[in-house]
């Protein structure tokens, strides 16, 4: 929340801080009161250590028996860190104030995280009920809405946001720029976002948000510069620096990007992500054994549920495939079969790939087939299978699957694999399908044709403007 970045970068929480870390290193267990450790617990856990954030929110367990703060942060641990529904659900009854305004938010938000919506919104309703003080109800109309926008719900959070009047408050418009970046109202998301750092030029959490919205609206160069004016006010703020990194990559400057990855993943050691895409940017820039290293760190690092395991598997099938380790490859080619947040008919399109790189045309051959039947002929799949065959240099084959692909039902509203087609039409030397196939690449995925068409342009252009650098020269 954003109320806990700026309260992190206090001179106030910096002197807790201080206090505790040097206590801390000397073996001592300093006083301090719950909320002040929970701070601390929170801290910790935004720049990805765990095991202290951990420390912190048990040594006030430990000082202060059924304190609210301290379980219920220990409680969302073992429900996003641990997957351990039956220990949050302890932690949670442990909590002695049953009338704590954090007892009621983390019930709440246990009932959200199991997927009892219904019987989340009626315990929250009630608990608004309960309320009288117009102050409180106004507090906790705010704090659900930011509840379930960090849940992604952003239609119950813009629902919860109807019911406050203070349409004026930081807070409220911070909540209603999420929902509209969230919900694809970029330009509102970034109108809002520039109103508030007009009010406020040195808060990080606005300035890390305008970055998003540009970045989801496709204003790459925009969004990395308003991460520097982040990285400038807090030259350790974790999400600025993975913004800048990730407009670094879609710009296709490699190099650069990975710097800002490492940063992020020293800043914070136990987050996957930051290994994971330095490994791809060594893979972008032909390090082959570079990126395998890397992603090997990642996979070691990710949790058994993390939503980051299937591209990590992915990538490492296919570097180690092109070095010739076809069966080490085909092993994460199973993994990704078998991953909890994998997509089953993805990773048999990836398992072909890498037999039609061992030569093993046959069994490619069923499991391409499988792939398309299995997902009832999803025009998706039949886009994977047509990039595989192009990136294993097979253009006309490759052409002809993107030729059928624009058949399909609803390819109008298709997004993905224009900027795949075009490179597929550049490689055969067809002019005007590759200018057909780069307008709908910009017009409808410039992200896509950012990372796929990077090195077909001058770094200077926007991706947007891919097509109409194409007519003007």
């Amino acid at each position: 929340m954003s109320e806990n970045d700026k309260y992190f970068e206090s001179d106030e929480f910096k002197e807790i801080f201080k206090r505790y870390e040097a206590a801390r290193k000397r073996g001592e267990s300093p006083y301090f009161d719950p909320e002040e450790l929970t701070d601390i617990a929170e801290y910790y856990s935004m720049y990805g250590n765990v095991e202290a954030a951990v420390e912190a929110a048990e040594l006030g367990t430990r000082m202060f028996p059924g304190a609210a703060e301290p379980l219920a942060f220990l409680a969302r641990m073992a429900m996003h860190n641990e997957d351990d529904i039956g220990r949050a659900e302890e932690l949670i009854e442990e909590i002695d104030d049953k009338t704590h305004p954090e007892y009621h938010y983390v019930r709440a938000e246990f009932m959200i995280f199991c997927g009892e919506y219904d019987a989340a919104e009626d315990y929250l309703n009630q608990q608004l009920d309960n309320l009288d003080d117009e102050d409180e109800r106004e507090d906790f109309i705010l704090d659900v809405a930011t509840l379930y926008a960090d849940y992604d719900h952003y239609e119950m959070a813009a629902k919860w946001l109807r019911r406050s009047s203070l349409t004026d408050d930081p807070d409220y418009k911070e909540l209603v720029g999420r929902i509209a970046m969230h919900t694809g109202n970029y330009e509102e998301s970034e109108r809002i976002f520039n109103e508030l750092i007009d009010a406020d030029p040195y808060s990080t959490p606005y300035w890390n948000h305008l970055a998003s919205a540009q970045f989801m609206h496709n204003n790459i160069r925009d969004s990395i510069q308003s991460s520097e004016f982040s990285i400038a006010i807090n030259p350790n703020n974790s999400d600025a620096i993975l913004n800048k990194a990730n407009g670094l990559f879609s710009l296709g400057n490699f190099k650069e990007a990975k710097k800002y990855y490492k940063r992020f993943s020293e800043l914070c050691p136990n987050e996957e992500s930051g290994e994971m895409f330095q490994g791809i940017c060594e893979l972008n820039m032909d390090h082959l054994e570079k990126g395998i290293e890397h992603l090997k760190k990642a996979e070691k690092i990710a949790p058994e549920n993390s939503t980051n395991l299937f591209e990590i598997y992915q990538e490492l099938a296919f570097s180690l495939s092109r070095l010739g380790h076809s069966e080490e490859a085909l092993a994460y080619a199973e993994k990704m079969l078998n991953a909890p947040t994998g997509v089953h008919d993805e990773a048999l399109v990836l398992k072909a790939h890498l037999l039609m790189e061992a030569k093993h045309w046959a069994e490619a051959q069923a499991c391409y087939s499988q792939a398309i039947i299995e997902s009832n002929g999803s025009a998706h799949i039949f886009l994977r299978v047509a990039i595989s065959i192009y990136d294993l240099g097979y253009y006309d084959h490759a052409y002809r699957l993107f030729r059928m692909l624009g058949k399909f039902d609803g390819d109008d509203e298709r997004t993905e694999g224009f900027a795949y087609e075009a490179l597929c039409c550049y490689s055969l030397g067809k002019e005007k399908e590759f200018r057909e196939a780069v307008k709908k690449a910009c017009e409808r995925n410039p992200r896509e044709a950012a990372i796929v068409l990077c090195d077909l342009f001058p770094e200077e252009v926007e991706p947007k403007d891919y097509y109409q650098y194409l007519i003007n020269n």
